[in-house]
Formats: C-alpha cells, structure tokens, sequence
C-alpha cells in the first residue's frame, strides 16, 4: 500500500545516528529527540491528518526494546522521568506528546515492544500489530518499575488484574492474540496485509473521527475499570504482595510495582498517579542497592557473551556434527543442549552398552517431556530425535567438528581419549573440547598433536547441563582466539552464557569453591559440638534462601552433589590420611588448617549424601521426596568428637559472623584469581556465581557484594583478623 499524502510515517530506526548500529531501536537520547522533532513537526502540518509510529520504515524487525539503559547512570532519571529546560526529552515527554496529539496517532506494533516502547504504545490513540509481536514490561527484573507511564496507563486501559501480571512478573512474551483478547490492542494485521498497511487502514479511518472520539482515547482521561471477576482492585494489589518476595531479598522493584499500580486507582487524578511513579521510579534508581545489583548483572551478562571478532566458523551459524563423549548425567545434558538448538547430527559416545542405552532413553524422555511443556515445539522435537545418534566406537566421531568429552575426571582417561580423537577425527581445525572441571586443560591438550592444539579449550558446562545457564570456557596455552570466538558463539547458540577463564585448578568457580567449603567445614568444627554449639543446619541457614539468599547453604550443596566428589578432589590433591598407615596425605603441610570429619563421613560411615539418603544430613524417602534435610544423631556425634579440643567449643555464632568467615574467603580468592589473569573482569566472577552457584541476584554477585554491599576496607579488616586467629 502507498502511504497516503494525508499520514504521516514515524520509524523509529530513522533516528539512529548514522553508523550507530540499534538493532532494538533503544530509545536514546538522539532517537527521543529525533521522535519529538517528527511528532512536533507532523502536528503543526496541516496537511498531515493522522501519524503512524513504527519501528521500521518497511513494518519488520522490531518496534522497540525500550530505554537505553546506559543512560540510567545519568542525572536525569534515565532520561525516562525528568526533563531538563531546553534539553533531550524524556520517555515521558515523548509520551505527554502523543497523548496529547490533536491528530490520531496509530502505533504499529512488531516484535519486541517492551519497556519505554510499550510504554509509548500506550500512549498512542489506536495500536494495531502483526503475529510477530512480544510486548511486556520487564523494568522489575533490573531493579526499577516503568517509569514513563505504564503503571497509570496499563490499569486504565486493560484493567489492574492484567497490569499487575504484566508489570510485577515483568513479563516480555505477551502476544498480539493475548493484547486483543485483553484491549492492549486495537487490531491485527491480516495476512494478506502488513503492519503498516493496517496501521494505514486506521489511520484513514480515525482521522474521519470527531475530535470528541480522539479525546476519549486518551488513557490519561480513563479512570480504572472494576475488575471483570468482581475482585476489588485494592485486594488484588495486596495479593499481588503476596507472591513478591520479601523486600529484603531481592523484592524491592516489585513491591514498588504494585504501589505505583496501586496510586493508580487510588488517588484521585493521573497526574497524581503519575506523580508517584516518577517518585518511585527515581527512588529505586538513586537509592536501591538490589537495583543496582540486577542492572550490574544485565550489563555484566552483556559484555561476557559479546566477544571482539565475529566468528566465520559453520559452527557459530548452528552448523554442523557434534560428538559428545560420555552417556552419563553431564553427556546427556550437553548432548540435549545441541540438539534442541539444531545442530545435526548429535552423536552421543559411551564404550559401555548399558549406559548408552540409558542415556539415549533419558534424551528422548526429556525431548519428549519438553514438546508435552510446550517448551519445544513437535517439529522441533521431532527433528532433534531425529538427529540423534549414538555408537559406542570411538571411530564414529571421524566427521565431528566439535567434540565435548564429559566422561569423569580422570586426567589420564581424558588424556587417552584426545590422544585417540588426534587420529580419529577428520578435520584438522575440529573443536576437540573437555568438559573438565577442574583438571589442567594444557594436560589434555598436551596429548594431541602440535597442529590441533589450537583448537582445543575447556569447554565447563554445570550440572544439569541442559538446564544450567553458565558455560566456563577455559583459554589453554595453545588455545586460538578464533577457537574462543567460535566456542563463544556456539555457547550462544545452545542459549547460554560463556565466560572464558584462564587455566587453573577449578578455574574460577570451583577453585572460589575451596576456600568457602573449607571454611564452611571448618567454622563449624571451631564452634561445633555440646548442646549450644554451632550446628550445620546453623551454617546453611546463615547462607541459605532464608537468610544470605544462596539457593542453599554448603552442607546442603554438598549432600546434592555428592560428598564422595569432594573426597575425591582430596584424595588426588594428596591430602587425605592413608587409612592403612595412619600418616596424613604428602601435600598436607605442618600447620597447614585441616580438619577429617568430612573425610570420616564418606570413608568409614558411607555418608555420601541425598543418594544414599545419608550425607552431613539424613534424608527419607516418604519427607519431602527424600530432599529434605533432616537432622542426624550420627553427625552430631561426629562433630563433637572433632570439636571437642577446639577452645571456642560449643560456641554459638551470629549469622552476619557466619557469612563474613564463609564467604569473604571466596571473595579473596575471586582477587587472586584477578590479579592472575585468570579472570579478566569482576563481573565475569559475579556472572559464573549467579548461574552456576546460586548467588542471589539481588547482592550482584561476589565481587559486587563485596564492593559495593559490604565495603572492600571491611573484607579487608576481617580477613587480616581472622589470619591472625586462624594462621595456616
């Protein structure tokens, strides 16, 4: 369709400076002003009798994806709440303006129009979109509310039970059928139509309007229907609250959601309303730590996953033939993660029959239990089954160009495996990966030919592979840039998060492990034992969701892992005691802080955790589906008798004593870890702990924390007194 003399066209990509890529159509301050310059302009011209806001010219891609969050560290409110005099405007300028435009504006929605973009939509007289649309309000997930708007004008327009699903889950997959079945939008584009064309269709037919049919679309002039299930608006606000979780852990930006929500129906005009929201708003970005914490964390995810070249490996296009070596738990979640995102074909590998039979039937099980979700398509299921093959002759892999071997951890298995692979695969620049975790990735390499090892790294994924978001790829000696890039991408891809880290015992994440598990242990040794000491359910609730905010504390972590893995890691370390000779293991120094009740409860007690039912817990079958710790006689006896020539026996500690001893060790450690290059950036740390150890969002991580919550001065002080208490 030709866009007629009468309708004025507004793309919202026209205002990107030239040369300035904005795939989302972030609305920046030269896109707001560009935006105010059309508006202004199509309002005073009087040929033009309706406008067309859209995110392209040709109606594809997206609308917008909302502010531009870099802006949010300014003075002026994000550019989102307050104007300066003769400046850029705000989000909410830009909204004053079109809702209060005298000529009908149509807002054509496609693809993500989420944010201050939704919150511009709003503002429109008429929205219309094509299928391809996902509007939402996501503004609570980096700590804030949405702030030009959306929590006055969403209850107005769909009532408050929609916009407290919208805005305080922070919802950004709502679609076009969802937005006319709930009055977001106006209508839907045709399929024999485009966006535009139908933004257009209105646009002819609104400007035939009366001005009077104009004025009552303005949301501003709505007030808040009543609720279509008869709920009062009030009662829903305060059992929204109940599903927010507690202000102090992480709920700040949604408990200020349903108040600016509530200000809508409540008070007695929409400027009033509006009024609260800048002052919540500005209130979260100013003084909200936990905000701070969530926008720390999506510019952190950001800078890991975006690497300084772009990849021109088929591998990085989700092309390709992928070997993945070992059918036990970590195979099989790495094997689903290629196949769901396409790769064909999944070769799963394991000498042993019966564990392959295993996991090619757990794949296709949960593939399967995937489709029944609605989290994977049919097609799609259907075609990854079909992509998967399974051998258990290592010979197969010969066309792979990528191989992931996850078979335990055992240096010189993995060593004779890459030595085979050297020979066996094909293709000279193949991706040959281990998924170690804690082994000498240059090791490995070390077993394939000069020629490959450049195309060898660590390849770390965390356990359940398929659901865990986190990725450790580890930089060998030998390791190209290209080979990261392309992991880089493929990481992507199977949709998760890569942090390259350097090599080292347990690179970043299980190497900060050691010292919070040692000290863990240990704290609890010191103060343990008689009826008032330190219990470990003590040390997991000071850590836990209840109190710190980990998804759980160490013991528990433990026992769900397996205490033997830790035993292990010992024994190979050398240190733990021969228990034929009785001498202490060759790497464990004089002096060196040590203590064998974690030692005792595997070797001699068989106390391996949940699935024995029996770890620093016990665990029954019919409490809890045999999750649930529960307290144990047997422990209890154990810490007693290795607490008891301790002098601060029976001793209890406060919570706050207990998380700076647990975790201000992992946090010095993380600097290490930074000052030997290991890690290149502290919100590469803070993004491995986030996916891959359950560090609560809301404190940013461990680097972050210890920054910005508790004060480097303060980690310091304590950590030099507790060497003075505790030396070795």
């Amino acid at each position: 369709m030709t866009i007629p003399s009468s309708v004025a066209l507004i793309a919202i990509s026209n205002g990107s400076p030239p040369g300035v890529p904005n795939p989302v159509n972030a609305l920046s301050a030269h896109v707001r002003q560009y935006l105010q310059t059309e508006l202004v302009s199509a309002l005073k011209d009087p040929s033009m009798l309706a406008i067309v806001l859209v995110g392209r010219p040709d109606g594809r891609g997206v609308f917008s994806a909302g502010a531009d969050i870099k802006e949010f560290s300014g003075s002026s409110g994000g550019s989102v709440t307050t104007s300066e005099p003769g400046g850029i405007p705000t989000l909410n300028d830009l909204a004053h303006l079109m809702e209060g435009s005298s000529k009908p504006i149509i807002a054509a929605l496609t693809g993500a129009c989420l944010g201050g973009g939704m919150e511009l939509a709003l503002a429109a007289q008429y929205r219309v979109a094509d299928k391809s649309l996902k509007y939402g309000l996501p503004e609570v997930k980096i700590g804030l509310i949405p702030g030009a708007g959306g929590t006055q004008r969403l209850p107005r327009l769909c009532g408050v039970r929609y916009a407290l699903d919208v805005i305080v889950r922070g919802r950004i997959n709502c679609s076009s059928a969802e937005g006319m079945k709930f009055g977001f939008l106006d209508g839907v584009a045709t399929n024999e139509e485009s966006v535009v064309d139908c933004a257009v269709r209105w646009a002819s037919w609104a400007s035939k309007l009366p001005p009077i049919t104009l004025e009552s679309r303005r949301l501003c002039n709505r007030s808040v229907p009543n609720d279509d299930e008869g709920m009062q608006n009030e009662d829903m606000c305060d059992f929204a609250l109940q599903s927010c979780p507690p202000k102090r852990a992480g709920g700040e930006s949604a408990h200020a959601t349903v108040e600016a929500i509530r200000a809508s129906f409540e008070l007695t005009s929409f400027l009033e309303g509006m009024e609260v929201e800048k002052n919540v708003f500005n209130d979260l970005l100013y003084h909200s730590l936990q905000g701070r914490a969530y926008r720390h964390i999506f510019f952190a995810e950001r800078a890991s996953s975006s690497g300084k070249r772009k990849s021109t490996n088929s591998l990085a296009k989700g092309k390709g033939t992928i070997g993945v070596i070992g059918a036990g738990t970590m195979g099989r979640g790495i094997a689903i993660s290629f196949l769901k995102a396409g790769y064909a074909p999944v070769i799963l590998l394991d000498v042993n029959p019966k564990g392959l039979e295993a996991g090619v039937k757990y794949i296709q099980q949960t593939l399967q239990v995937d489709a029944k979700k609605g989290r994977l398509s049919p097609s799609k299921m259907k075609a990854a089954l079909a992509c998967l093959k399974s051998s258990t002759d290592l010979s197969s892999l010969a066309d792979c160009d990528l191989v992931v071997e996850a078979v335990f951890e055992n240096l010189g298995v993995k060593r004779d495996i890459f030595s085979k692979l050297d020979s066996i695969v094909k293709k000279e620049d193949a991706l040959l990966l281990s998924n170690t975790s804690t082994l000498d990735v240059d090791a490995i390499s070390s077993s394939l030919s000069p020629k490959r090892r450049k195309f060898c790294a660590g390849m770390h994924f965390f356990s359940p592979a398929h659901i865990m978001k986190l990725v450790e790829v580890v930089r060998g000696k030998d390791t190209s840039a290209d080979t990261l890039e392309t992991i880089r991408a493929v990481t992507k891809l199977i949709r998760k998060i890569p942090i390259v880290v350097g090599n080292c015992d347990g690179f970043v994440g299980n190497r900060m492990m050691h010292p919070y598990t040692t000290e863990s242990t240990l704290t609890l040794v010191g103060h343990g034992g008689g009826e008032a000491g330190l219990t470990i359910s003590d040390v997991d609730s000071a850590i836990g969701p209840k109190y710190f905010g980990m998804a759980l504390g160490p013991f528990q972590v433990s026992d769900v892992a397996g205490n033997d893995i830790g035993y292990n890691i010992r024994r190979e370390k050398g240190l733990l005691r021969d228990p034929k000779t009785g001498q202490v293991g060759k790497n464990r120094s004089p002096g060196m802080r040590y203590t064998e009740i974690a030692d005792e409860m595997v070797e001699k007690m068989g106390r391996l955790g949940q699935k024995v039912q029996k770890g620093w817990y016990n665990y029954d079958p019919k409490v809890g589906k045999g999750r649930k710790p529960l307290p144990s006689t047997e422990m209890q006896q154990l810490l007693d008798k290795y607490s008891k020539d301790s002098p601060s026996r029976g001793t209890k500690l406060g919570k706050d004593e207990i998380v700076q001893r647990v975790l201000f060790p992992l946090v010095n450690e993380g600097f290490k870890i930074l000052e030997e290059g290991i890690a290149s950036d502290p919100s590469d740390i803070d993004i491995i702990y986030l996916y891959g150890y359950g560090w609560p969002a809301y404190r940013g991580g461990p680097m972050f924390w210890a920054d910005n919550e508790v004060g480097l001065q303060v980690v310091l002080r304590k950590l030099e007194e507790l060497h003075i208490m505790h030396p070795g």
